[in-house]
């Protein structure tokens, strides 16, 4: 289409030529050069546009989409605590894909429950993006990704065995949760048994821990309808957990897994009775009678007994415990109507009586104090959904779902890590952990000219002491 008189006629600067792009009029720096002797025209570049009649000077060389104020504060922190994921994933992976495995669950990490349609913006308004630059999170790039690292499944494996190799000789938790996961493709997605209560599938999630520093080991997603002792089973032999002692929960029940585990050397399992065990009476392990010395309050009673195949039975009562469950059955059994003394005298022995099977010989206190730090896990899973926020798939074919929650697992270590620090410099005493990422929002890098060093944004003072402590 040829450019109007009128436009051509506008005053603008010499050696340039005008072009029409849609309804505007842009006005493009030419030079030339010499080729086989003849002149060619040659652009170097839109310096300008013809606005409302008159020239504009303008470059449109500059960065689209620049961003010069940048949210700082909530990433640094999680890298320092996350960071070293990196070269864990670096040894699996090659470096890009890494790299940005590593950024996706630093941003879940710093502002919990981000889509993956948002990831591409808060990467480039945040500082990750000049940490790690040149990771590309646009929401077709990432669903991409997302399938390509979930088909390589036996790097996940790798990845996870790794870790597991590095944690060897210790105490670790197993345990479990499920999520919502209704998706109309996949085999994860099936109905549990909470599920079909509440008409919803889910998707089951099985996790390995340290009980001491809370931090996840493993992690594999099963289907929702999986049954924990074939979950157990499959998660042992895949990441080939051959060392240290696992405390299971009573639902992780599983004799096959346990004759294995007998077999093996340097592992040993800790597992809870139910209360109907025939162990129970048969050893008499509703009669501990001695203190368990060392214990912080002096009150719990344990017994310690060898069984006939050579395993070991341990056995606690909590009197305070015992006394509560005492209570609360004669008045429930009243409050019903139904009191029997028969189920009252047979119950009695069980209040506040915890019975556990191990083939190891183990002292009793550190057996309690294996299980009783087991509550760590509800950390864990709060931590995962109230925090992270990641309570519900939002993907939708199995390979994705696999390495969502391998993203999903990397965040929560980078949670645990932070939330341990907040805990070791008592800030936890006084601040949420959401209140102070609250604050550590308010903590930005900011440029004043185009293409200059970043300088820190101007806070107010408790949060440049929140920032000193924390050392970001």
């Amino acid at each position: 289409m040829a450019i109007p008189e009128e436009i051509k006629s506008v005053a603008r600067p010499k050696s340039t030529i005008v072009r029409q792009r849609g309804s505007r009029f842009v006005v493009i720096k030419r030079t030339s050069k010499r080729i086989n002797g003849k002149p060619i025209p040659v652009d170097q570049g839109t310096v300008g546009e013809i606005v409302n009649g008159k020239f504009v000077e303008g470059s449109y060389m500059r960065k689209k989409n620049q961003v010069d104020i940048k949210d700082y504060g909530e990433v640094a922190l999680c890298d320092k605590y996350g960071s070293g994921l990196l070269q864990e994933l670096a040894k699996v992976w090659n470096l890009d894909d890494a790299k940005r495995l590593y950024v996706i669950a630093l941003l879940r990490a710093s502002y919990g429950g981000i889509m993956n349609r948002d990831l591409q913006i808060q990467y480039l308004c945040s500082f990750a993006s000049e940490m790690y630059p040149g990771v590309h999170l646009s929401e077709t790039a990432v669903s991409g990704f997302l399938v390509k690292i979930g088909k390589a499944y036996s790097l996940i494996c790798e990845f996870m065995r790794n870790r597991v190799n590095t944690f060897t000789g210790g105490d670790m938790v197993i345990d479990g949760m499920l999520k919502d996961y209704n998706a109309k493709t996949g085999s994860l997605s099936e109905f549990s048994r909470k599920g079909a209560k509440k008409g919803s599938k889910d998707i089951s999630l099985l996790y390995a821990f340290n009980p001491l520093t809370r931090e996840p080991i493993a992690a594999k997603p099963y289907a929702g309808n999986m049954l924990d002792q074939t979950a157990i089973d499959d998660f042992v032999a895949e990441y080939e957990i051959k060392n240290g002692l696992m405390v299971f929960d009573k639902g992780f029940y599983n004799d096959k897994l346990f004759e294995k585990v007998d077999k093996m050397e340097g592992l040993a399992y800790l597992i809870p009775l139910k209360q109907n065990s025939a162990f129970i009476k048969n050893y008499k392990m509703d009669e501990p009678t001695m203190p368990l010395k060392d214990y912080k309050d002096g009150t719990i009673l344990y017994k310690k007994q060898k069984m006939s195949n050579g395993k070991f039975l341990y056995s606690f009562r909590d009197p305070k415990a015992a006394s509560e469950q005492e209570i609360g059955y004669v008045q429930n059994a009243n409050k019903k109507d139904n009191f029997k003394a028969e189920s009252y005298v047979e119950r009695k022995g069980l209040f506040g009586l915890i019975v556990f099977k191990s083939k190891a010989d183990l002292d009793p206190l550190t057996v309690y104090l294996a299980y009783s730090q087991r509550w760590s896990v509800e950390t864990l899973f709060w931590l995962y959904k109230n925090i992270v926020d990641r309570d519900t798939v939002n993907v939708h074919s199995d390979y994705s779902v696999y390495a969502t929650e391998l993203i999903n697992f990397l965040s929560v270590v980078i949670t645990t890590r932070v939330k341990n620090e907040f805990v070791k410099l008592g800030l936890s005493k006084k601040y949420s952990y959401k209140a102070i990422f609250r604050y550590l929002s308010k903590y930005k890098k900011v440029r004043t000219k185009d293409g200059g060093k970043w300088g820190t944004a101007t806070m107010l003072k408790y949060i440049e002491e929140l920032v000193a402590m924390l050392g970001v």
